[in-house]
C-alpha cells in the first residue's frame, strides 16, 4: 500500500512536470496563430479609423479612385481624359493595382459594400493581411516567436501604417502584401525536398503572387531585384564554400521558377497589368548572366579552372563578376546605373520633391518607434540583422547547408536599408524587412530560453516572463498609433474647406470641358469626380514638364512670366495663399532664384504687427522690422492698409507687405510676382500698368478664404482711352473700371495678349439690350499684336444706348479636347506624343466640343526646355534655370471638318515630318550654347483650330 502511494505520488509529480510544457507547445502551435489573428484585427481597426473621412487623406488616392472606378467597368483602363489637357492621358500606371481593387470590390459588394466603401476598406484589409504574411514568413525563416513579434510590430508601426490606412490606396501596400506571400510560398517550395502536392501548390502560389506584386506598383522592381540578389548571393556562397551538390539542387529548383515569373510578367506587359517590362527584361538578362556564371561554376574545372580551395573559387567569382559588369555596362551604358539605384535627385524638379529627400536618423527614429521618436524598432532590427548574419556564418563554418533562409534575410534587409537611406519615400517599403528582423531579434531571445538546459517547466516560465517583458511594446504602440489615427481622421485632411468650396463652385459654374490649373499638388483634387471633376494641366503624377511653366508664371511678372496657356486650353487659374510655404520650390523651378537661394533663403516670412515700426527720420517716414535686438529696413514697404509705398535702405533683401493684422516679408526676387498679386489681391504695379494687364488676363471670379479663382482670358482689354480735345484720356482700367461714353467716339483699346500674338484677327463691337443684340460692328480686320511689344488699337464707332457692350476678337484658336482613347492604325496611342517624327498612320480620335464648329486638325509639335546660364550642375549654389515652352510647328492633317457639340469621332491620315525637334534643338544650342540647354519634354499632340470668338471686354 505504501509502495502504491509512492508510485502514485511520483506519477502525479511527473504529470505536473510535463503538463505545462505540453500546454506550452499547444500554445505555440495554436495560441500564437490566434494571437496573430488578433493582431491583424487590431491592425485593421487602427488603419480603418480614417475611413470616416468623407474623401481621402492622401492626395494621390483621388486619382487612384478614378481609375479604380474605371477598372470596375473595364478591368484594365487605358485612358483618362481629365489629366494633361487638351489631349488626356494614356494611363501608364500599373493597371494591376486597379484590377485587383476592382476584383476586391466584386468580392465584397454582395456584403453590402458600395464602390466607395470597398475602396476605403481595401487598405486596412491589405494592412491586416500583411501582418499575417509577416508572421508566416518570420515563422518560416526563423521561428514562431519571430513571426509573432514581427506581426506585433507591424500591427502598430507608423512606417507600415503610412501606406495602409484607409484613404491611402497607393500601390506600395499591396506590393508588400503580395511580395511577402510570394517569398513565403517560395520558401515553402524550397523547403520541400521531394515533389509533392505541397511543393507544387507553393510553386504555383509563388508564380501567382509574383505576378500580383509586379502588377500593383511601378516600384515593384524592388521585389524582383531582391529575389535576384538573393539568388546571386546564395549561388556564390554555395560555390565558394564548395557545396556543389547543394548548388545544383538550388539551381534546379529556384532558377526555373524565378525565370518563369519574369517571363510571365513580360508576357503580361501588353495588357498593362504589369508595367515594369524594362526592368523585367534587364533582370532576365542579368539572370541569364548569372546562369552563365553557374555553368562556369559547375563545369569550369573541365576547362582547367582551379577550384581547389575557397580562395581560388572566390577569385573565379570576382573575375567573372567584374567581366560581367563591364559587359553589362557596354550593353546598357549609363542606364545600368539607373537600374542599380533607387532614387536620385537628378533634375531640379526632383530636388524639390520632399519624398525624394535623403533619409536622416530623425526620420528613421520617427517612423520606427514605439511611442516617441526613440527608434527602438529600427535598433532591434539591427540587432536581428547581426544575429542572423552571425548565425549564418556559424552554420557555414559548421557545414550546415540550411543557410539560404539567412541569406534571404540578409539580402532583404541590406536592400531595404539601402533603399531607405536613398530617399524618405522608401520608409514604408523598408518596413517589411526592418519589422521582420526586429521580430527575429526578440525571437532569438525566446529560442535561447527554449534551448537552455533548464527543465521544460522552467523554460516555459521564462518564456512567459519574456512575453510579459516585451508585451508593453505592442500595447503602448497600438494605443499611440490608434490615437494618431484618430487625430488624423479629425484633422482637416488633404482638402481644406476653402478648397472644397472653391472646387464645388467650379463644378457648378464652369463648363464640363473646362480646365483649371494651380500648383501641381492640387491637380488630383481638380480632376476628382468627388470635387470639381475638371481637367488639370498638371497633377501629382503627370505633365511634369508643365510644372516648370506654372512655376515660371507664378514666380515672375510681366512679359517674363507669359506662357501660352491657351495651348493647354486653360480656363481657370487657382491660387492659394498657403503656397507661400512651398514658394522656395516654386521660385527655384520657375527660375527666379538660384539653387543656393532655394536652400538658404525663405521666400516669405510672416511678421507680427508689434515688430513693424514706423519711424520719422529727418522728416521722412521709414519702416523697420524691429525684433528688439536688431532693427532692419526692408527694400520697400507696401502698406495696403494705408495705400503707402515707402522705400527702404534694404538691410534685408525683402519687400514688406502690410495687411490688416499682419505683415509679410517677400524675397525681393519674387516680391512682385504674379503669385503674390493674385494670391493676396495686390493691384500694385512694379512697371506701369503691369498689374492692370495681369488682372485683365486673369479675371477674379471667386474667392473663398485663402483660395482665389481667376478666369483666364488670352486676350483682354486692360485700358481704354478716348480722344477728347486733341488728347487721349484714359477713362477705363481693369481695377478702376469705367463706362463707355455714348455717341460717336474715337477710342484707343489697350489689349493684353498673354503668351501668344494676335494674328490676322477681326475686332468686333457688340451692343445688347438684355439678351437682344442691337448692334454689331466690325472695327478692324487683319489685326496683329505682338504679345511682347503691345501697341494700342485705335477705333472709331458710335455707341448706342444699351444695357451691355462687348468687344470681341475673332481669330484662329484651339478648340475641343480629346475625350476618349486615341488610336493610330487601330492601336491605342499616347495622345501627347501621338506620332513619332517620320511616322505616318491613320488617326482615330474622339473629340468633344462646346458647340458646333468647322475645324482644321493639326499635329502640334512643342517642346519644354530650360536654359541654365550658369551651367548644368544642379547642385552648385549659383545654378539657375530659365524655363521655356515653345511651339515649334503645326503640321496640317485635315481641313474643314464639321463637328457637333459633344463627342465626335474623327478619322484622318496623318504624317509627321522627320527631324522636327532636332533641327529646332540645334538652333537652341546655337542661341544659348549646347552646354546650357536641357530638354525637358517633347510633345506631338493633335489639336483642332477654328475661328474662335474671344470676349476681350464687356461692361
Amino acid at each position: 500500500m505504501v509502495k502504491t502511494d509512492v508510485k502514485e505520488k511520483r506519477k502525479k509529480k511527473k504529470e505536473e512536470k510535463s503538463s505545462l510544457p505540453e500546454y506550452y507547445q499547444k500554445f505555440k502551435a495554436y495560441g500564437l496563430p490566434l494571437i496573430v489573428l488578433l493582431l491583424a484585427y487590431i491592425g485593421f481597426k487602427i488603419r480603418a479609423v480614417t475611413s470616416n473621412y468623407k474623401t481621402f487623406l492622401d492626395p494621390d488616392t483621388f486619382y487612384h479612385y478614378e481609375l479604380y472606378k474605371l477598372a470596375i467597368q473595364e478591368w484594365l483602363p487605358k485612358y483618362f481624359p481629365l489629366a494633361n489637357p487638351p489631349t488626356g492621358l494614356k494611363i501608364s500606371e500599373s493597371l494591376g493595382l486597379y484590377a485587383v481593387q476592382a476584383f476586391f470590390y466584386k468580392l465584397v459588394s454582395p456584403l453590402g459594400y458600395d464602390v466607395m466603401d470597398a475602396f476605403k476598406l481595401w487598405p486596412p484589409f491589405v494592412g491586416a493581411m500583411t501582418i499575417i504574411a509577416v508572421y508566416l514568413l518570420g515563422k518560416k525563416l526563423h521561428s514562431n516567436w519571430a513571426g509573432v513579434w514581427a506581426a506585433a510590430f507591424m500591427m502598430f508601426s507608423y512606417a507600415n501604417f503610412s501606406k495602409t490606412y484607409s484613404g491611402n490606396n497607393r500601390g506600395e501596400g499591396p506590393f508588400m502584401m503580395f511580395f511577402l506571400y510570394a517569398v513565403f510560398s517560395l520558401i515553402v517550395y524550397l523547403d520541400e525536398k521531394e515533389w509533392n502536392w505541397k511543393k507544387i501548390l507553393s510553386g504555383v502560389l509563388f508564380l501567382i503572387t509574383s505576378v500580383l506584386y509586379m502588377g500593383v506598383w511601378l516600384g515593384s522592381q524592388f521585389g524582383v531585384g531582391i529575389l535576384l540578389l538573393f539568388a546571386a548571393a546564395h549561388t556564390i556562397i554555395l560555390f565558394v564554400f564548395g557545396k556543389i551538390e547543394e548548388l545544383k539542387r538550388f539551381v534546379k529548383e529556384f532558377y526555373p521558377i524565378y525565370a518563369l515569373s519574369l517571363l510571365i510578367g513580360i508576357a503580361l506587359y501588353p495588357t498593362g497589368f504589369v508595367r515594369i517590362k524594362g526592368f523585367l527584361i534587364f533582370s532576365l538578362e542579368a539572370f541569364i548572366g548569372l546562369s552563365v556564371l553557374v555553368a562556369i561554376m559547375l563545369y569550369g574545372e573541365r576547362f582547367k579552372l582551379n577550384y581547389s580551395d575557397k580562395k581560388h573559387r572566390f577569385g573565379v567569382v570576382v573575375g567573372i563578376g567584374i567581366l560581367g559588369f563591364v559587359l553589362a555596362y557596354l550593353y546598357l551604358g549609363p542606364d545600368l546605373l539607373k537600374y542599380m539605384g533607387a532614387a536620385y535627385q537628378s533634375n531640379p524638379l526632383y530636388q524639390t520633391v520632399a519624398e525624394l529627400a535623403k533619409t536622416d536618423w530623425k526620420t528613421i527614429a520617427g517612423y520606427y518607434s514605439v511611442k516617441t521618436k526613440d527608434g527602438i524598432i529600427f535598433l532591434l532590427s539591427l540587432a536581428g540583422f547581426i544575429i542572423v548574419l552571425a548565425r549564418f556564418i556559424r552554420k557555414l563554418l559548421k557545414g550546415d547547408l540550411t543557410g539560404y533562409k539567412e541569406v534571404f534575410l540578409v539580402t532583404y534587409y541590406i536592400g531595404s536599408v539601402y533603399l531607405l537611406l536613398m530617399a524618405v519615400r522608401f520608409v514604408f517599403q523598408a518596413s517589411g524587412a526592418i519589422l521582420l528582423l526586429a521580430g527575429v531579434a526578440i525571437g532569438e531571445v525566446f529560442l535561447f530560453v527554449e534551448n537552455m538546459k533548464e527543465s521544460m517547466t522552467t523554460k516555459a516560465l521564462y518564456a512567459v516572463l519574456l512575453i510579459l517583458l516585451f508585451l508593453p511594446l505592442p500595447i503602448i504602440g497600438a494605443q499611440y498609433m490608434n490615437n494618431m489615427a484618430i487625430n488624423t481622421s479629425k484633422a482637416q485632411g488633404s482638402v481644406p474647406a476653402d478648397w472644397v468650396n472653391t472646387l464645388t463652385w467650379l463644378r457648378e459654374n464652369s463648363h464640363p470641358l473646362d480646365s483649371a490649373t494651380s500648383w501641381w499638388d492640387y491637380g488630383y483634387w481638380i480632376e476628382s469626380s468627388l470635387l470639381s471633376n475638371r481637367r488639370s494641366a498638371t497633377d501629382g503624377g503627370h505633365a511634369y514638364d508643365r510644372r516648370y511653366i506654372v512655376a515660371d508664371f507664378f514666380a515672375h511678372y510681366g512679359n517674363e512670366s507669359e506662357q501660352d496657356f491657351e495651348a493647354w486650353e486653360l480656363n481657370y487659374m487657382i491660387v492659394w495663399q498657403q503656397d507661400i510655404y512651398k514658394f522656395n520650390a516654386i521660385s527655384y523651378l520657375g527660375g527666379a532664384i538660384t539653387y543656393g537661394e532655394y536652400k538658404n533663403n525663405p521666400m516669405f516670412q510672416l511678421i507680427y504687427p508689434q515688430y513693424i515700426q514706423y519711424v520719422n527720420e529727418s522728416g521722412k517716414t521709414v519702416v523697420y522690422i524691429n525684433t528688439g535686438q536688431y532693427a532692419y529696413q526692408p527694400v520697400m514697404t507696401i502698406d495696403l492698409t494705408k495705400g503707402q509705398v515707402i522705400q527702404g535702405r534694404g538691410d534685408i533683401p525683402y519687400v514688406l507687405y502690410i495687411f490688416q493684422g499682419y505683415g509679410m516679408l517677400a524675397y525681393q526676387s519674387i516680391a512682385f510676382s504674379n503669385f503674390v498679386r493674385l494670391a493676396f489681391h495686390i493691384p500694385y504695379s512694379f512697371e506701369p500698368w503691369d498689374a492692370q494687364m495681369l488682372f485683365a488676363n486673369f479675371k477674379p471670379v471667386y474667392t473663398n478664404g485663402g483660395v482665389s479663382t481667376y478666369e483666364f482670358r488670352p486676350f483682354a482689354v486692360y485700358r481704354i482711352d478716348k480722344y477728347e480735345n486733341g488728347t487721349w484720356k484714359a477713362f477705363y482700367s481693369t481695377t478702376a473700371g469705367g463706362k463707355l461714353p455714348l455717341g460717336e467716339q474715337k477710342l484707343r483699346l489697350w489689349i493684353s495678349a498673354f503668351g501668344r500674338d494676335v494674328k490676322d484677327a477681326t475686332l468686333v463691337f457688340e451692343a445688347y439690350n438684355g439678351t437682344e443684340l442691337i448692334k454689331r460692328e466690325v472695327l478692324a480686320e487683319n489685326l496683329n499684336i505682338n504679345h511682347l511689344n503691345e501697341t494700342p488699337v485705335e477705333v472709331s464707332l458710335t455707341i448706342p444706348n444699351a444695357t451691355k457692350y462687348r468687344f470681341v476678337l475673332i481669330q484662329d484658336g484651339p478648340v475641343g479636347v480629346l475625350n476618349g482613347e486615341p488610336k493610330v492604325d487601330g492601336k491605342i496611342a499616347n495622345p501627347s506624343y501621338i506620332l513619332d517624327e517620320g511616322q505616318s498612320g491613320q488617326l482615330e480620335l474622339i473629340a468633344a466640343f462646346r458647340q458646333d464648329y468647322t475645324v482644321d486638325l493639326y499635329l502640334r509639335a512643342s517642346i519644354v526646355y530650360y536654359v541654365a546660364p550658369n551651367g548644368k550642375d544642379i547642385n552648385k549654389p549659383n545654378f539657375r534655370l530659365e524655363p521655356h515652352m515653345d511651339i515649334i510647328t503645326y503640321v496640317p492633317v485635315k481641313e474643314g471638318i464639321s463637328v457637333k457639340e459633344g463627342n465626335n469621332t474623327i478619322v484622318a491620315q496623318a504624317s509627321m515630318p522627320e527631324n522636327v525637334f532636332e533641327s529646332y534643338i540645334q538652333e537652341l544650342y546655337k542661341k544659348y550654347g549646347e552646354d546650357k540647354v536641357v530638354i525637358v519634354k517633347k510633345r506631338i499632340e493633335p489639336v483642332f483650330i477654328a475661328k474662335k470668338e474671344y470676349v476681350i471686354w464687356e461692361g
